[in-house]
């Protein structure tokens, strides 16, 4: 079925369309122009510019074709049979006698048959052919050079018309077959990748969470069974380090199965409280404050960094350390602030350094792959967030990034509550 755009596009040729009809026209006029300077006049009462006049109007007429063809068609049609009419009943009225093109029709009638038909394929548009072709032919009075009129004047420009608007159709079908072979693959393409995730994440699934899993079952064990304070600290750490990965595979898994990039969870209703646990042991602000004490930054923290989920907190982390390894790398002497504020929602992260004060050791730089922020800004938009670096106007570096306070785990609803020892339950 032919779209709505299509018709449109059919029936208003646009700009080019007209630019084209209007040359023709102007030739056709200018041609008429020169028979008539060539003595090729009308002898009848109307004068001798009258088949000048009569075929000029005709031109005019073709101008609004594109916008009313039927009516246009059948006005050409009209004036076809006066001339005709003229040229039996008063010889040179309309035609001059002894023309160089035979036969009493407009001149433009080939180019009038070829945008009728092009634009409106209709029965009205071919009886209108037809009865230009008769009226060239000229039926009561047989001759083959009526015949060869009325074919170059009427059939074959409606043939030609046909076979260039059929063209037009075809390669256009092409074209949006062609597109949609493009989306088809591309999406092909997407599923081939989301697939490769789900792959990966049951192996991730199928492999680690399983040793994790007897890491943590073996420090649970391990636990009570010593009577030694300092081994019991050490597998109460084994553990809940364990734990702290079960929950943070969690998430990652889940982003992984979804193929996409996550989104921010609305609430808290999925935070339970294995993830409030390891929380309460990951105490990731007194680890960005070792970082950036040894890093010469200053350190500003605002609201409860217990909103941000582990994943997000080591992302966090992550983007603070190579912000800070890059400021010494190539701004040395220049002095960096950190600025972190927790909100229930999401994570915003600030690095900013001044100009540094002497020129950066082109051995430290070259040491680096150069794939750092570039790393950083995959791993934080496949996380739901977005990441930003620049050069500031005081001649420093500025790095900033936000980030969602968690992303969804597909199963966290279904799991028990943990328990110490921590059960099997952290297989995901």
């Amino acid at each position: 079925m032919t779209s709505r755009s299509a018709l449109a596009r059919d029936r208003h040729p646009g700009r080019a369309g007209y630019a084209v009809l209007f040359t023709i026209i102007a030739a056709h006029a200018c041609l008429q122009v020169l028979l008539y300077a060539g003595a090729q006049r009308t002898s009848g009462a109307l004068g001798p510019a009258a088949e000048l006049v009569f075929n000029l109007v005709v031109d005019g007429l073709l101008l609004l074709m594109p916008s009313r063809p039927r009516t246009v068609g059948v006005l050409v049609v009209l004036g076809a049979a006066i001339a005709q009419a003229a040229a039996l009943a008063a010889p040179g009225l309309l035609t001059a006698t002894g023309a160089l093109f035979a036969g009493p029709v407009p001149l433009a009638t080939p180019v009038a048959v070829w945008i009728l038909v092009y634009l409106r394929p209709t029965p009205m548009a071919f009886a209108c052919v037809g009865a230009l072709a008769l009226l060239n032919v000229q039926p009561w009075a047989p001759t083959w050079s009526g015949l060869y009129v009325g074919v170059v004047y009427a059939v074959l420009p409606a043939v030609i018309a046909m076979y260039v608007r059929a063209r037009a159709r075809l390669l256009g079908s092409l074209r949006e077959r062609v597109e949609i072979a493009e989306r088809e693959r591309h999406l092909l393409n997407e599923r081939a990748i989301a697939a490769e995730r789900r792959h990966l994440a049951a192996e991730m699934h199928d492999v680690v969470t399983h040793h994790v899993t007897e890491i943590v079952l073996h420090a649970g064990a391990l636990r009570t069974s010593t009577e030694d304070e300092a081994v019991k600290a050490a597998a109460r750490r084994i553990g809940d380090l364990g734990s702290r990965t079960m929950v943070e595979l969690r998430d990652l898994l889940g982003v992984m199965r979804s193929g996409e990039r996550a989104t921010p969870a609305r609430g808290t209703d999925d935070r339970d409280d294995s993830r409030t646990a390891a929380r309460s042991t990951d105490d990731r602000g007194g680890d960005l404050a070792e970082l950036t004490a040894t890093a010469g930054a200053s350190l500003r923290v605002g609201g409860d960094p217990g909103t941000a989920s582990p994943v997000i907190s080591r992302a966090a982390y992550r983007v603070v350390q190579e912000a800070l390894t890059n400021v010494r790398k190539h701004a040395p002497g220049a002095r960096a602030t950190v600025d972190l504020q927790y909100r229930p929602e999401a994570v915003s992260i600030e690095i900013r350094n001044t100009a540094p004060t002497a020129p950066a050791d082109p051995s430290l730089v070259a040491s680096g792959s150069r794939a750092g922020l570039a790393g950083l800004r995959r791993r934080v938009d496949l996380l739901g967030g977005t990441l930003r670096s620049g050069p500031t106007e005081q001649g420093g570096y500025l790095v900033t990034a936000s980030l969602p306070a968690s992303v969804p785990a597909e199963d966290r609803r279904e799991r028990p509550a943990p328990s110490d020892p921590p059960p099997p339950r952290a297989l995901a």
